[in-house]
């Protein structure tokens, strides 16, 4: 059955809630974890395309996904970059727990080993996962990875508040705009009275020229 293997993801952080977006590290490649796995480079395919499943790996038992998204290598870090479906009940719901849970949410991917070897790595017997066909990935409730985290979450924008954003932003920047030209006619008055007072000095320095003559 496809999807037999799951690899489990913890240490969520959230950083951002402005879009309905999420990326999150799933796996870091190079190291033993907690299933005596070592995920080469290269096991990944980039750019594979997967879904959110439902909690716990539900979509596998007939719950619908949650969300989707790809799969991309940078580095030694294998990372998903997907969305939630907010537009279903269960992707809002899901997208909620997984915000309201911070940094206490772990998450794993279902997979096929397509290419494996066994050996040895730092002193231990482990399985070298050489090329990997990756399905989905999903919060749970256990995660056993390294250095697996969610990078970023980020919630729809309310369209009310991108007015008020904006309303804001124009205000500030007439309001800017206002504090500039009040500066400039303060600095023209000032150049004017400094002026009035260097005409006022050479007329009185014409008329004491004058007395002195006479």
């Amino acid at each position: 059955m496809p999807g037999d293997e799951h690899k489990s993801l913890s240490h969520v952080e959230i950083k951002n809630q402005d879009r309905g977006e999420v990326q999150a590290v799933v796996a870091t490649l190079g190291v033993v974890d907690s299933d005596q796995d070592v995920i080469l480079p290269g096991a990944f395919t980039e750019g594979e395309p997967v879904v959110v499943s439902a909690y716990g790996h539900q979509s596998w038992s007939g719950a619908l996904p949650v969300g989707a998204g790809e799969i991309h290598t940078r580095g030694d870090e294998a990372i998903f970059t997907g969305r939630f479906f907010l537009d279903t009940t269960a992707g809002k719901d899901t997208f909620a727990v997984v915000k309201a849970l911070g940094a206490a949410q772990a998450w794993s991917f279902g997979f096929d080993v397509v290419d494996e070897q066994h050996g040895e790595h730092s002193g231990q017997r482990v399985r070298f996962l050489k090329r990997l066909r990756t399905y989905e990935v999903s919060p749970v409730l256990r995660g056993a990875g390294v250095g697996v985290r969610t990078l970023a979450v980020k919630a729809a924008e309310d369209p009310v508040e991108a007015v008020v954003r904006e309303f804001a932003r124009f205000v500030e920047i007439g309001l800017a705009q206002d504090l500039a030209r009040e500066l400039a006619e303060i600095k023209h008055r000032v150049e004017l009275a400094d002026q009035r007072d260097r005409d006022r000095r050479d007329l009185l320095d014409i008329r004491n020229h004058l007395h002195r003559r006479n």
